[in-house]
């Protein structure tokens, strides 16, 4: 069983280790060996990365346009939820079954549909309509994890908290937000990785402009007849740093919300 569980991390970690290995390799120690231990440590990738495009603007643009998609998408689940579960809405159920649904359909089927409303909206090319975009994406899974924890939520305690006279929107806030921690913290790093870490959307939705994301800035540095891959490992490592500095501050969230979803 140990052998077992030392193969299966060592090929998680391999494509880890094979990035950060060829991001200090030259080109030309690539070219001799790309699967091997570099001959020599170089940090001219990194160099070159920084200079061939604007990393601290790029790395903003993602920042902003992540946690507004992020931010969006965690406060309209969170009302969804609560309308789903505690408020007995009429078809609520068929809401969630129509949201969650979204979850089966790929992005690359509604694509050109969600681009040509961003353009009629006049937001192409900007953060607003990148926002919306990720958004439209993360709701489904957020809507879906949050519906999950707030049945688990005993309807006495949204009943005392009528009895005391608080409305829909304090009992939301503050009786069913601070018991939903984990599960919030969970599905936001969910969300945040994928949006961090995605292409497609900024790609279509930004175009060339100079507010697109950390991604799709590497993609670009493959030129038309030359890919380094030194220096698109090097880009790589760069657009990873902010996604494990994340995790390492919100590791024991992400761990209580796993822990106590599966307890329920």
């Amino acid at each position: 069983m140990t052998l077992v569980l030392v193969v299966v991390a060592a090929a998680a970690l391999y494509p880890l280790m094979f990035t950060i290995i060829n991001s200090v390799k030259s080109r030309t120690g690539y070219s001799q060996n790309p699967l091997g231990l570099p001959s020599g440590i170089t940090f001219e990738n990194y160099i070159d990365t920084f200079n061939r495009m604007n990393v601290l603007r790029l790395l903003l643009n993602t920042i902003i346009t992540t946690g507004g998609g992020l931010l969006l998408s965690t406060v309209a689940a969170l009302f969804i939820a609560y309308a789903v579960t505690k408020l007995r809405m009429p078809f609520g159920n068929f809401l969630f079954l129509f949201i969650i649904s979204m979850l089966v359909i790929p992005s690359q089927v509604v694509i050109y549909p969600l681009y040509e409303t961003i353009l009629n909206l006049g937001m192409g090319g900007s953060y607003q309509g990148l926002i919306l975009a990720y958004a439209a994406f993360g709701l489904p899974m957020s809507t879906y994890l949050l519906v999950a924890y707030f049945r688990a939520i005993p309807d006495e305690l949204i009943e005392a908290a009528r009895l005391d006279g608080a409305g829909d929107m304090r009992i939301l806030f503050e009786v069913l937000l601070p018991v939903s921690t984990p599960a919030i913290a969970a599905l936001s790093i969910l969300n945040f990785v994928w949006m961090w870490n995605d292409l497609l959307l900024p790609l279509v939705i930004m175009g060339g402009s100079d507010k697109t994301t950390l991604m799709v800035g590497i993609a670009l540095l493959s030129g038309q007849y030359d890919v380094s891959i030194p220096l698109i490992s090097a880009g790589l490592i760069i657009a990873l740093l902010p996604v494990l500095v994340v995790y390492l501050l919100f590791q024991r969230q992400i761990l209580s919300g796993a822990i106590s979803g599966a307890v329920r």
